[in-house]
């Protein structure tokens, strides 16, 4: 009834190089790409004096009205 696990073998792979190559590739996707588009995002609405954690949810209704997407503002 114990919790106790005998140590792996060393070299036992955890993770398949595939798996591996796949979670660098989200690591660099998530760092390299989103993380400055939403710091740019985030800096245009503070420069407005948009500090709320909604801002995107409380300026959506205004984008269905005109029928606009977010990415047609850029």
């Amino acid at each position: 009834m114990s919790r106790y696990r005998p140590p792996r073998e060393a070299g036992t792979p955890l993770i398949t190089p595939q798996g591996a190559r796949r979670l660098r590739e989200e690591l660099h996707e998530l760092w390299q790409v989103r993380r400055p588009q939403v710091t740019q995002a985030v800096s245009e609405a503070a420069a407005l004096g948009d500090r709320s954690e909604n801002a995107e949810a409380v300026k959506e209704p205004h984008l269905q009205y005109y029928n606009l997407q977010p990415h047609d503002l850029k």
